[in-house]
């Protein structure tokens, strides 16, 4: 189980990966930001060397990140399953969910009996 919730970060050059433990926290802050010089940039970055070394929490680094990547719109918002599932749900048509019956004239379904296999003779040779 990985430490952090994941989210999901997405470079300038749209490469989108997922952030689960502190060394990909680095290893995201390496990457290719809107703008390193911005100041949520640069305290993630400090309190991430700071977890490096033991000196705060790993959670701290991760939220400083998670901050900073808002600020400058890296973090891909995933949306939820059960929005996805209602959203596909919603697009399917009602008659495709329950198609007209066929139905015999007595209202009842007729199976159909499934042909019983020919057995083959032997042959004399």
């Amino acid at each position: 189980m990985p430490p952090f919730k994941a989210v999901i970060f997405r470079t300038t050059r749209d490469y989108k990966l997922p952030i689960t433990t502190l060394y990909d926290v680095e290893r995201a802050m390496g990457m290719s930001w809107p703008d390193k010089s911005a100041d949520s940039y640069r305290s993630a970055a400090c309190i991430l060397e700071q977890a490096k070394l033991g000196w705060c929490s790993p959670r701290a680094a991760f939220e400083a990140f998670v901050l900073a990547a808002r600020e400058q719109g890296r973090i891909v918002e995933c949306r939820r399953l059960k929005d996805r599932v209602a959203r596909e749900l919603a697009s399917i048509e009602p008659e495709a969910i329950r198609p007209e019956r066929t139905t015999s004239p007595f209202g009842l379904r007729r199976r159909v009996r499934a042909a019983t296999p020919v057995r083959a003779r032997a042959r004399p040779y």
